[in-house]
């Protein structure tokens, strides 16, 4: 007898929020990113962008990354189609529990980590989409450019949230070495402190980042509207 296999859902986005949690970020800093997550999903500016898309829902995971072998899925893959599964999940993510708290900083691990969460996740959209937070640059693991383009290679784009209470120019780091793919951005937040409106409007950004049309010929391409590169979110 044959038997059948369930057909991934369709979505608008499939969206991983990787958290830094090196040594760099004490827990008070962990907590303002998780604390600024939370918030974010109970806005309704983020719950008006979920329904807006063509399909109403997307799917959303949380990563919390450090060093080269420090990676782990803290949240699985969750949709969401409007406000209260929203609220669901920014209560999730309030109660999360810091994994690492000792460890050095591998963007490349993080990005090698969250670019294989998305095979036979039960899910399919046009966009897939890495959005990783960071105050620092990477000082182990391999090559970015090498975990960058393997990222690329999988139809994923990069986006980047920086925090730049330690290092000013990592603005510029982030934009030249990590983000990439189609409407690739940086948002950047001068301290901690303006981490949570920085990551709302990052995720409006993202989630309301529509094509200008899609080309229905099972290769699941799209013509985008233009975006910056780069975007400085933070606080006066």
């Amino acid at each position: 007898m044959a038997t059948s296999v369930a057909a991934d859902v369709p979505v608008d986005l499939e969206l991983i929020l990787a958290i830094d949690s090196s040594d760099s970020v004490d827990s008070g800093e962990y907590a303002l990113q998780v604390g600024g997550l939370a918030q974010a999903f109970r806005d309704p500016e983020v719950h008006r962008a979920i329904r807006g898309g063509m399909l109403g829902s997307i799917v959303v995971a949380v990563i919390e990354w450090s060093g080269r072998y420090q990676q782990i899925v803290q949240i699985p893959w969750t949709r969401l189609d409007g406000p209260a599964a929203a609220l669901a999940f920014a209560d999730e993510i309030a109660d999360l529990q810091r994994a690492f708290d000792e460890g050095v900083t591998s963007i490349s691990g993080a990005l090698d980590f969250a670019s294989g969460q998305f095979d036979g996740n039960g899910f399919v959209a046009a966009r897939r989409v890495i959005d990783i937070s960071s105050d620092g640059v990477q000082n182990q693991g391999r090559r970015i450019d090498l975990a960058r383009e393997a990222t690329l290679a999988r139809d994923v784009t990069i986006n980047a949230l920086v925090i730049l209470n330690e290092m000013p120019d990592l603005e510029e780091y982030f934009g030249e070495r990590v983000i990439g793919g189609f409407g690739a951005f940086v948002m950047a937040a001068n301290d901690y402190p303006d981490y949570p409106e920085a990551i709302r409007r990052k995720l409006l950004r993202e989630i309301g980042q529509t094509p200008v049309s899609v080309l229905d010929d099972g290769r699941n391409q799209q013509a985008w509207l233009p975006t910056l590169t780069s975007d400085r979110a933070a606080l006066p």
